[in-house]
């Protein structure tokens, strides 16, 4: 099992190029469709922001109109990015440092590598692990990873996925 308390890393293998996956991790035409679901403001520099807007559920819910802030720290499309990431949910934490590597294969087959550094966060390391019930919210990251590679390889939303 991973450990919660410090450093998380998921990986999955997306039958799609790494340009298509980049997108889909950074434009609203995607984040709307996959995981949590979402529009996403993007600003493809060091030092510019990220913001993943709620959706009406979330709303619903009681979240206010954004999710997760985040810093960009390092940028090279469409192979890395690193964010210092955080939840609304849990401004009582520190920011956490959140890397996703892309990496394309000869054959097409794209590998995402999630690194979530949740030292000091302990809260939101429990949360974006997933293992619980992912049609309550609970899914975490290995839920949205997996919400990801379906949309880009079928075309369609994961059931429970998305706005």
């Amino acid at each position: 099992m991973t450990d919660t308390r410090t450093t998380q890393v998921h990986t999955v293998y997306i039958d799609a190029p790494a340009e298509k996956v980049w997108q889909a991790l950074t434009d609203s035409e995607y984040t709307n469709k996959f995981g949590y679901g979402g529009e996403v403001t993007f600003e493809a520099q060091p030092g510019g922001r990220m913001v993943h807007h709620t959706t009406p559920a979330m709303k619903e819910m009681g979240m206010g109109d954004v999710a997760v802030t985040a810093t960009v720290v390092e940028i090279d499309a469409p192979h890395r990015l690193v964010l210092d990431w955080q939840a609304a949910w849990h401004t009582d934490e520190p920011p956490q440092r959140l890397t996703y590597d892309v990496v394309q294969g000869a054959s097409g087959l794209t590998r995402v590598t999630l690194t979530h550094d949740v030292t000091d966060a302990p809260e939101t390391g429990s949360d974006v692990a997933g293992g619980g019930d992912a049609e309550r919210g609970a899914g975490g990251w290995p839920w949205i990873l997996s919400s990801l590679k379906t949309l880009l390889e079928t075309g369609r939303t994961m059931t429970t996925a998305g706005s």
